[in-house]
């Protein structure tokens, strides 16, 4: 498709690149860098900005386009599962993040060394990884699908063009520049989305009740939630109520715990405390942004199939807020739109490679080379772990798109399928902090055979079956999150822990560890 954005539009661009590339240039310059430093910004960060960089993050182009896709296609229902996870984030919190600010931590994974063994600690910084690899990959699969759409750039050279700059502005400024840039790119994102809005009502006559009353009478809102059918147990449903709490309880337990991409933000905070505070003001910025995408979604399919406009054939759901902005805005609205896309994919990218590099050295090179602490290879370490992560998780990306291309799915069911060793990581941290008998040998079995099972039920119950046949992309974590859960304490009679865990758990914890506050 023919880009029509013009000199305004790409000017909105060019500074946005320019401003980043400072903030880049300016973390770098003036200060020492060592590791601590690059990877942790010292620790020094406030809270504010820490949460806008958490936002910012988690936001990536998959939010963009997929939100307003999945309204547009099926409906507002999913909102409630996107909105209702901070009802079960202070469980997170008391659960897993105070343990990882019991002594100077760099990854999640360190609390798996000090709780079961070393071994425990590098199997599944591994497994992180692999999930961030093809995570990463997805986020460029959505981004492709948008600059396609909006500015006819082809996906190979998105990779390439943003994918390197992203990498080079990590790699000069380190985690701090990442986090600056979040910062800026959170208000971006935000900005792009009320403008998208906007425009909507002023093409609809500002008159959100006939919206959402043709989007109701479309099954376009909450319908489903009255659906009987909703409320059965069946693995073949996309989304029904057992899902819907499945995703409430897990989403957030699974960031606190596991998520090397969330908690390595949270571990630049000054404190616990603050690292709470930052996790809370997180979730209270995407409640808002979620329902307003989820609006965009709705208030697009009024447009286009209530007599407003006519949508071009072939224009596929994820497609069609590209086309919008394409011929609907004025200049220079579609240049702060793709600004916000560059920004969501910038950060998200920015953020994987960053954490895959804290935990690529972190947990698997120090432990193998601990000599190599506070010596000037420590950061030439970092710095070509950087380049070569960035250029894996580019290659990475390449390949997903080819092969997403070749599935008939959508973005989320897309990124869903490959999401499915986060349960598995995090029964190793929910056994670590609830129980004192759970071994290193039987962590070490769960996540060989959890993580087994989840690789081998997509390929066979999701790509192998017809279409109509397959099970819902959501319920493929669930047979190894099962297989996790049974496994531990079974195996934990065979082998029960003999190590000392003092401040370890939520039985053995230390008035130290409550006090680090």
């Amino acid at each position: 498709m023919e880009s029509m954005l013009g000199i305004f539009d790409w000017t909105v661009v060019a500074l946005y690149i320019a401003v980043v590339a400072f903030l880049s240039l300016r973390s770098r310059f003036g200060r020492t860098q060592d590791a601590d430093e690059y990877l942790m910004a010292k620790r020094s960060m406030n809270w504010i900005v820490v949460a806008l960089a958490v936002f910012a993050t988690l936001f990536s182009t998959i939010s963009f386009v997929s939100v307003p896709g999945e309204a547009y296609n099926y409906g507002m229902a999913m909102m409630v599962l996107g909105a209702g996870q901070i009802l079960f984030l202070p469980l997170g919190i008391y659960l897993f993040l105070r343990f990882f600010f019991a002594a100077p931590t760099f990854t999640a994974y360190e609390y798996l060394e000090r709780r079961y063994n070393r071994s425990c600690r590098m199997i599944a910084a591994t497994i992180f990884i692999l999930i961030r690899l093809f995570y990463t990959g997805g986020v460029f699969y959505a981004a492709a699908v948008i600059f396609e759409s909006l500015v006819g750039w082809p996906p190979l050279w998105t990779i390439a063009a943003v994918g390197s700059f992203t990498v080079l502005y990590t790699l000069v400024g380190g985690v701090r520049a990442v986090i600056l840039a979040d910062v800026i790119q959170s208000v971006v994102i935000f900005g792009g989305i009320v403008a998208i809005l906007f425009r909507l009502l002023q093409v609809t006559g500002f008159d959100p009740v006939t919206v959402l009353s043709f989007a109701h009478a479309h099954d376009r809102t909450f319908e489903l939630f009255a659906d009987p059918a909703f409320y059965r147990l069946n693995v073949h449903d996309r989304w029904n109520f057992w899902l819907l709490i499945y995703g409430l309880i897990l989403g957030p337990l699974m960031t606190m715990s596991c998520d090397q991409l969330v908690i390595q933000r949270l571990l630049t905070s000054r404190n616990y405390r603050q690292a709470v505070r930052s996790s809370y003001t997180n979730y209270l910025i995407s409640i808002p942004v979620i329902g307003m995408l989820y609006l965009i979604g709705v208030f697009l399919f009024f447009y286009y199939h209530g007599d407003m406009a006519v949508l071009p054939a072939g224009i596929r759901g994820d497609q069609v807020l590209g086309y919008f902005i394409n011929h609907e805005l004025p200049a220079p609205l579609p240049g702060v739109i793709v600004t916000a896309l560059l920004s969501a994919l910038m950060s998200t990218v920015a953020g994987a490679v960053n954490s895959l590099v804290t935990v690529f050295f972190k947990d698997i090179v120090s432990p193998l080379r601990p000599l190599l602490a506070g010596t000037p290879v420590e950061m030439r370490y970092c710095r070509c772990l950087t380049v070569a992560g960035g250029v894996l998780a580019l290659g990475v990306s390449g390949l997903m798109i080819l092969f997403g291309q070749g599935v008939r799915t959508t973005l989320m069911e897309v990124i869903g399928v490959w999401s499915n060793l986060w349960p598995i990581l995090f029964v190793a941290f929910l056994y670590g902090v609830l129980s004192t008998r759970v071994s290193a040998r039987a962590i070490l079995v769960t996540l060989a055979a959890g993580g087994a099972v989840n690789l081998i039920f997509p390929c066979l119950m999701y790509y192998a079956m017809p279409e109509g046949e397959r099970w819902g992309f959501q319920w493929l974590g669930v047979p190894g999150l099962a297989v996790a859960l049974i496994l531990p304490p079974l195996l934990s009679r065979l082998w029960p822990n003999r190590r000392e865990l003092d401040g370890l758990t939520l039985k053995t914890i230390g008035e130290s560890l409550r006090n680090n506050r």
